[in-house]
């Protein structure tokens, strides 16, 4: 029967680095820092069961949520060896590899697989040598996010519409400067605040995706959502290096075959259940507007020049190609 070797590594939570470990353990710890019914989890019972059914068993996958902390908490446990794999939003990039944190650039790329592209080649071997230089971490693997929206309670198609409007937006300073830029006044909000801020008047506007949107019910106070598709991002899978670097051939096979089976199906999941979101955003009554986004990207260009001159030049030079 099969068994996955590492050594040097911690692959359940309950060990620290410095502790030997028996070079058979049966044990790998995911941590995944969103809710059970989160897509994102589902993928990760997904790989749960393939990693255990590839090795008939004998290879014991444990999956921690939000009981053992956040995301930052996960991504540090698996910097320093806790898990053996962790899922990171966009803050693994903005943390360790700074300067190739450019995929989630609002209004640059027209879908998730122009996204995509910072990460392969040139600028994505780069990419993973930051990671691994500065967090000892590994990206192994991506899934797809529904791209992000405008909400309003009146209709947005140019960037003459939210001029001087109040809008939340996560604390990214690229992000922040970006809205800035086409007339909007930004506003970082956590996302816990942010139904009562529009409920109260303290912001007018918020983009999230759609399956955000529902999930905090903002239809109950906004009334259009602006198909402005201005940010298409990822989750990033992320492995510990000394742990990558301990497995055989084999066994970095069996696990990284995993991996990719289970984001390729999470990808699939994620993008037939869009859809099905607007409509449910339908029917509890908002109106989805299809906004002149080329109006949107062409306002914003001078910003994005601006923020992409500060990446590496590989990953500059994509981006500039996209807007030119």
């Amino acid at each position: 029967m099969k068994t996955i070797k590492a050594s040097g590594i911690v692959l359940a939570g309950l060990v620290t680095l410095g502790t030997a470990v028996n070079a058979s353990a049966e044990e790998l710890a995911i941590a995944i820092h969103v809710e059970p019914s989160h897509a994102m989890f589902k993928v990760g019972e997904r790989l749960k069961q393939s990693i255990e059914e590839q090795t008939d068993g004998e290879y014991s996958v444990t999956l921690l949520g939000t009981e053992v902390g956040g995301e930052r908490d996960h991504l540090e446990g698996a910097s320093y060896g806790e898990y053996a794999i962790a899922l990171g939003g966009s803050m693994p990039m903005t943390l360790y590899a700074e300067k190739f944190a450019a995929a989630d650039l609002p209004f640059v790329y027209g879908s998730s697989d122009e996204a995509r592209e910072v990460y392969r080649g040139e600028s994505g071997d780069l990419l993973n040598e930051q990671l691994i230089a500065n967090g000892n971490i590994r990206l192994v693997g991506l899934s797809a996010r529904n791209p992000r929206n405008l909400t309003s309670n009146f209709p947005v198609k140019t960037p003459e519409d939210i001029e001087g409007v109040r809008m939340r937006v996560p604390e990214i300073a690229p992000w922040i400067k970006i809205w800035e830029q086409t007339g909007a006044l930004p506003s970082p909000i956590a996302w816990p605040e942010v139904y009562t801020s529009l409920q109260t008047g303290v912001i007018e506007m918020q983009e999230n995706p759609v399956d955000l949107i529902h999930a905090g019910k903002l239809y109950e106070v906004q009334d259009y959502i602006n198909r402005t598709e201005h940010v298409y991002s990822f989750f990033h899978w992320l492995m510990n290096e000394d742990f990558y670097q301990g497995l055989s051939e084999e066994d970095r096979e069996i696990i990284l075959g995993a991996i990719e089976e289970a984001t390729s199906w999470g990808d699939e999941m994620v993008a037939n259940g869009e859809e099905e979101m607007y409509a449910k955003l339908k029917d509890e009554g908002m109106e989805v507007v299809e906004p002149d986004v080329a109006a949107f990207r062409s306002a914003a260009e001078p910003a994005i020049r601006e923020i992409a001159n500060g990446y590496h030049p590989s990953v500059r030079d994509y981006v500039l190609s996209l807007i030119e």
